[in-house]
């Protein structure tokens, strides 16, 4: 306290020192237990992390190494196929595209297997004929030497273009896309390009027959391959087919609305007992047509069928008098 100036006197003011330590304590537990309680939920949230998400990732990384180090290693992808979240997504997918990949090595391995297997025959024969040309000089025996050497050049010339078609599809399919398309007007247009030729060429007419009462047979599929897969059906029925004989390309629905595809020729029909093996790669029963079939163009309609999610199948007719083809579409 001042008074003119000069100090007379002092107010003290003072609090227990207790509850000031009382309040620090308490700060200090509060920051303490909120540590503690922060590092359970770390641990807990990095055990959780570990168990449902990183180690189930590690496990994909090593199920990938696996597939490409081609080890025999087992893998747990089957227990994370089974769960219910992305990450179970992601395995199933990951799984289903190794599947697919392993898949087409094997179906091209066997494919190449096939190939060169059947371009050696023809080689084969092409080897003895020409030796055996070389020291023959009967004509007669040279002539027929001549059309073996012929056959079997055709042979490997049509492997060798239906190799390449093949691969081409491959890779041009993986990039097409399906729409609605209208079957009749690919019909009418690949009916009418095959009867410009071989009408005048061997007097073959292709007859298009379909219901009228029907205006659209709508189907969902890739324009150019509808034209490949009837264009290879009618090479295939013309091919067998006498000069001057008709073929019957046949439009129509069934009772479950899908569309229905038949080639219909007056051929020599098919021998085989199992009539499926007409669709087998490289399978050609017809020695008098030997160089003009390569044994894929009817595998080559049977994959392209199947990729419209059609259904394809092949018979006698009930006279006994050539054979058809018929393909059945899937309802849009």
């Amino acid at each position: 306290m001042t008074v003119k100036g000069e100090s007379i006197g002092y107010l003290a003011i003072s609090e227990n020192a207790n509850e000031i330590r009382t309040a620090i304590n308490e700060r200090k537990n509060f920051t303490i237990r909120t540590a503690f309680v922060f590092a359970i939920v770390i641990f807990i949230f990095s055990l959780v992390l570990n168990k449902y998400f990183l180690k189930p990732i590690k496990n994909l990384v090593e199920y990938t190494k696996i597939i490409k180090e081609k080890s025999k290693q087992k893998s747990n992808i089957e227990n994370l196929k089974k769960r219910n979240d992305e990450i179970g997504t992601l395995s199933k997918s990951l799984d289903d595209m190794t599947n697919e990949l392993y898949k087409r090595i094997n179906i091209a391995e066997n494919f190449s297997t096939d190939l060169v297997h059947e371009i050696r025959n023809p080689l084969a024969s092409l080897k003895s004929a020409s030796e055996i040309i070389s020291e023959t000089e009967d004509q007669d025996k040279r002539e027929k030497l001549v059309k073996i050497l012929s056959h079997d050049v055709e042979r490997i010339e049509r492997l060798i273009t239906d190799y390449s078609q093949m691969l081409k599809d491959e890779v041009a399919l993986s990039t097409e896309k399906m729409n609605k398309i209208d079957l009749i007007s690919i019909v009418q247009s690949v009916v009418e390009d095959f009867n410009n030729i071989y009408i005048e060429k061997r007097g073959i007419k292709t007859e298009l027959i379909t219901d009228n009462s029907i205006k659209e047979f709508k189907i969902l599929g890739i324009e150019n391959r509808i034209e490949q897969i009837l264009a290879n059906l009618l090479e295939n029925a013309i091919s067998f087919s006498k000069d001057n004989q008709k073929i019957i390309v046949e439009v129509q629905k069934n009772q479950n609305d899908q569309v229905i595809l038949k080639v219909i020729d007056r051929g020599q029909g098919f021998r085989e007992k199992k009539l499926n093996k007409i669709f087998d790669r490289f399978y050609s029963d017809r020695p008098d047509k030997f160089g003009k079939h390569s044994g894929l163009g009817l595998n080559i309609v049977k994959n392209l069928v199947e990729l419209h999610g059609g259904i394809i199948a092949a018979s006698n007719n009930t006279d006994q008098r050539g054979a058809r083809i018929e393909i059945a579409f899937p309802k849009v």
